[in-house]
């Protein structure tokens, strides 16, 4: 069996059109958006609500500017710890949601650490996150098919909906490909003997405007063959069950608003690889405009 996926034929136009819709109905960032400058660097967005409460909330030095809303503290270090103090009392008194107990770094432009914050405090603040997504693929019934996860009916954001077989945050201190080892073993079961090889095959820049805030993320996205007869199985309560489904049902479930935002976003890019978008479509070549880092 050839053990790369291989795909006979790509979508058919109105395929590419009601999804490049989707796309852009979905990832966009609507409304007013002001620079959030830590220490004299770029590195967030923040909507009017959010801005007005940090310079309600902020107790470090604080410029007001044309363009956004500067912040100022003695390093990086009290940085973090004055931006985790001031999202823990929005937490305590109700105005922040889905605190988690977990921390994600904050880098600059160049890539480099800065300090670590509470995750729920990314959207508000318009930082930028990393995650790691897998595309499960197997070939049954004598053709590729991708393995989805549904979420838990228990999960708060988007229970029920559709994903991939593996998403996740990178935390704190963590690389990817840590986090993908991580994530697959604790969403899906997979043994960790499976990613020996593992490269990243995309880096998706994910950015739209959400309930919180602004989501801007970068997706670091994997993909796993899984071997004949294994089926991927929760370990954390977090998915509800995995199906495969033929590129045929796959389709027809981003048409339905089924899937999670970014997993269609990670499926697309994997249905552009594989072949199956056209190449000179408008959709096709957004998804390009998406890749980070040249890939």
């Amino acid at each position: 069996m050839n053990t790369r996926p291989n795909f006979p034929q790509p979508l058919d136009i109105a395929d590419h059109d009601a999804l490049w819709q989707w796309i852009q109905r979905h990832y966009r960032a609507e409304g007013e958006w002001r620079t959030l400058w830590l220490n004299g660097l770029p590195l967030g967005r923040l909507n009017l609500q959010w801005h007005e409460q940090i310079v309600k909330d902020w107790q470090g030095g604080l410029e007001i500017r044309a363009d956004g809303l500067a912040l100022n503290a003695d390093n990086w270090l009290a940085m973090g710890d004055s931006l985790q103090y001031m999202a823990a009392k929005w937490s305590r008194s109700g105005l922040l949601k889905g605190w988690r107990n977990e921390c994600f770094d904050v880098f600059d432009t160049e890539g480099k650490p800065l300090f670590v914050l509470e995750r729920a405090a990314f959207r508000p603040l318009g930082l930028q996150s990393h995650a790691v997504h897998v595309n499960g693929l197997a070939c049954a019934d004598e053709q590729w098919q991708f393995w989805i996860g549904r979420r838990s009916p228990y999960k708060a954001v988007a229970p029920d909906k559709l994903d991939n077989l593996v998403g996740g945050g990178i935390t704190a201190g963590e690389s990817a490909l840590e986090a993908l080892v991580r994530e697959s073993q604790e969403e899906a079961g997979l043994p960790s003997d499976l990613f020996c090889h593992a490269e990243t095959v995309s880096r998706l820049h994910s950015v739209r405007s959400v309930p919180r805030g602004l989501h801007d993320e970068i997706l670091h996205v994997f993909d796993v063959v899984l071997p004949p007869g294994f089926e991927p199985e929760n370990q954390d309560g977090e998915v509800a069950s995995f199906s495969l489904f033929t590129v045929a049902d796959l389709t027809a479930a981003m048409h339905k608003d089924l899937l999670m935002d970014d997993s269609l976003l990670v499926t697309l890019d994997a249905f552009r690889r594989f072949g199956l978008l056209l190449p000179d479509h408008p959709l096709t070549q957004w998804l390009r405009s998406r890749q980070v880092g040249g890939q």
